[in-house]
């Protein structure tokens, strides 16, 4: 098969995890932030940037989710404010920004 020399600029970032919950015991997650595709060039900047942050990483490409609910279980619309509040949750930048990576890159089809 040919490869398509086309430049794709979304990616579909599915994330599953799990936060402790108040008990302690895991409440597992699944959702999917829409987010803007990085070349490899602008990953290898981000990569280097020793001031950069995951959460800001996160920030910057994330456009948009589905699967994120409230409380009682409605859909939580996609805003910057939300989306911050999601990243305060300890490891889950990090978790979204190693999903990205590994759903962004190029893999070995045998």
């Amino acid at each position: 098969m040919a490869f398509k020399l086309v430049r794709l600029n979304k990616l579909p970032v599915r994330v599953k995890g799990a936060l402790p919950g108040e008990d302690g015991k895991p409440v597992a997650f699944d959702f999917t932030l829409h987010c803007k595709r990085l070349t490899q060039a602008e990953i290898d900047s981000v990569m280097k940037d020793k001031q950069g942050e995951v959460k800001g990483f996160v920030q910057n490409v994330t456009e948009g989710w589905d699967g994120v609910l409230d409380a009682s279980g409605e859909a939580v619309p996609f805003a910057r404010e939300q989306l911050d509040e999601m990243i305060d949750n300890a490891g889950l930048p990090m978790l979204i920004m190693h999903a990205y990576l590994e759903q962004v890159s190029a893999t070995a089809k045998n």
